[in-house]
């Protein structure tokens, strides 16, 4: 069981925090310490903007959990959403710490800190895909599911509104078949999982010479406008990669293109 002397729960406001996130890399050594070096480094640039959030820590200032959210006026999210709501993007307790109740714990933080700073509710894309933000992990915690499209879920939670308004942005990239094949690279809310995948592209996609065009396009409230999409990988319009690839699975993605 869960002994909440031996955890504290810290709210991430500076440079050293920022640097100790996504814990989820360090539950063993990661395979991509370069992808975790940019994610950290997004997180110090766009903390208190982009990205807020907790970590859950021990004694000695490990972190073994994490929350990461923003408010849905700066939050870079494929919605339209009113203002007020706290959008929550990514959550996660390392493997060996879970079912301990640590996830409860920085979850209650999480919201007893919205229900003082007033906030109507809360926003979260959940999938239907184990082990990748499943949405009955937040059915079970109150949330309802407001609108599903293929694998993902939007659902909300309610703090000072039962309702919330929430519109999801049309996506304006659109397949094409014509050449040179264009890799469009959308650098959002950064995750260490997907990013090992563009650092990888980036390398790669000169290897195809004038057949293959590189656009890499650091995300903004008007660039999500633009492409009505929050990140991801686009071969021709097609998103095939969802992090995580080998050097061989994203050049035989780029290849099936050509």
């Amino acid at each position: 069981m869960m002994d909440e002397k031996d955890v504290t729960i810290k709210r991430i406001h500076n440079t050293d925090d920022a640097q100790k996130a996504y814990c989820c890399m360090t539950d063993v050594p990661t395979p991509w310490p370069q992808a975790l070096c940019q994610c950290r480094d997004w997180v110090t640039n766009n903390l208190g903007k982009h990205i807020e959030g907790y970590h859950l820590q021990k004694p000695n200032g490990e972190v073994i959990g994490h929350l990461y959210f923003a408010l849905s006026d700066h939050a870079l999210f494929p919605y339209r959403v009113e203002p007020g709501v706290a959008v929550l993007y990514c959550e996660w307790i390392q493997k060996r710490h879970q079912g301990l109740g640590y996830g409860t714990l920085l979850f209650d933080s999480f919201i007893s800190d919205r229900i003082k700073e007033d906030n109507l509710g809360v926003l979260v894309e959940a999938t239907d895909i184990e082990g990748q933000m499943h949405f009955r992990h937040y059915e079970v915690r109150g949330f309802e599911v407001i609108h599903e499209q293929g694998h993902r879920k939007l659902l909300y939670y309610p703090i000072n509104q039962t309702k919330v308004n929430a519109q999801p942005i049309v996506k304006k990239i659109s397949p094409k078949t014509d050449h040179p094949i264009e890799v469009l690279i959308l650098n959002g809310y950064m995750c260490p999982y997907e990013v090992s995948t563009m650092i990888k592209l980036r390398s790669i996609v000169p290897e195809f010479g004038e057949q293959v065009i590189l656009r890499d396009v650091w995300l903004t409230p008007d660039t999500l406008q633009e492409f009505g999409a929050a990140k991801g990988v686009f071969i021709n319009g097609h998103q095939k990669l969802v992090g995580g690839e080998t050097e061989c699975e994203i050049r035989l993605a780029i290849q099936e293109e050509l």
